[in-house]
């Protein structure tokens, strides 16, 4: 086999890895977890030039260590109110989730909505 055209390849288990890591991301959609995703990606259409397979793994790895961990990051259009904000700065801040629900002790929290999911974001990183 001809060395040069052994280079170039991808590996064989990378397709199968992205079509799982695609299908994780819609199931559980997190805004980390979709940048690791984006990086995973890259560094796998990468490949050709950097070679480098222990690289890839650890991009995965991470993607998934991302998607098992309840923390996201807060996007103030689309995961809901911010409420009783006393602070300003970066910062975790639990989601509460439910219909009624809300702070009854005066904390600072995000609704999260009436529905939870089995992968929900319990924290979020909130940076204002």
């Amino acid at each position: 086999m001809n060395i040069e055209a052994q280079k170039n390849k991808w590996p064989k288990s990378g397709a199968v890895a992205l079509g799982v890591a695609i299908a994780t991301l819609i199931f559980v959609f997190r805004f980390t977890a979709a940048v690791a995703l984006l990086v995973v990606v890259l560094l796998f259409f990468l490949y050709p030039l950097h070679r480098n397979h222990r690289l890839l793994l650890a991009a995965f790895a991470l993607f998934a260590a991302v998607v098992l961990i309840p923390i996201d990051v807060y996007v103030p259009g689309f995961n809901g109110p911010l409420v009783n904000s006393k602070h300003s700065g970066l910062r975790f801040v639990r989601v509460i989730y439910g219909f009624t629900a809300g702070p009854t002790d005066g904390t600072e929290a995000i609704l999260g909505g009436c529905k939870v999911g089995p992968h929900a974001s319990r924290w979020r990183l909130v940076w204002d």
